[in-house]
């Protein structure tokens, strides 16, 4: 039976915080990488968002860890982000819990444009 590799979410900066000079807004979509490689993705363009000031933007990683209380029971809007992926793998015959998910192995997956930002705000 097929199983789950790891955890993780795609970040992309939010049109939302293009104004805000000191924060930035990332967007986040949660995915399950299965054992085959496959990445199911939360349905949701964004399954939550977090704010992080620009100039911190280089550690975002252990932003979106604590923000996500990875070590915590999911509640509210992380719950319902791992139910649907939990529906997305029930389709493709794979029985996985929220709770389980939440607390699997977990990565952050930056697009193009925001590991720029990241790059452009990396100590030197």
């Amino acid at each position: 039976m097929p199983s789950i590799r790891n955890v993780g979410a795609t970040a992309s900066l939010s049109p939302d915080g293009v104004n805000d000079p000191d924060f930035a807004k990332v967007d986040l979509r949660l995915f399950a990488l299965t054992d085959g490689g496959e990445q199911v993705d939360d349905p949701q363009p964004a399954s939550t968002s977090v704010r992080c000031e620009r100039s911190k933007l280089a550690a975002l990683e252990l932003s979106v860890q604590m923000s996500l209380r990875l070590r915590q029971a999911p509640t509210g809007a992380r719950l319902q982000a791992w139910q649907r992926i939990c529906g997305e793998l029930a389709a493709r015959g794979i029985d996985a819990e929220p709770a389980a998910l939440h607390g699997s192995t977990f990565r952050l997956v930056p697009d193009e444009e925001l590991r720029a930002a990241q790059q452009a705000v990396w100590p030197t």
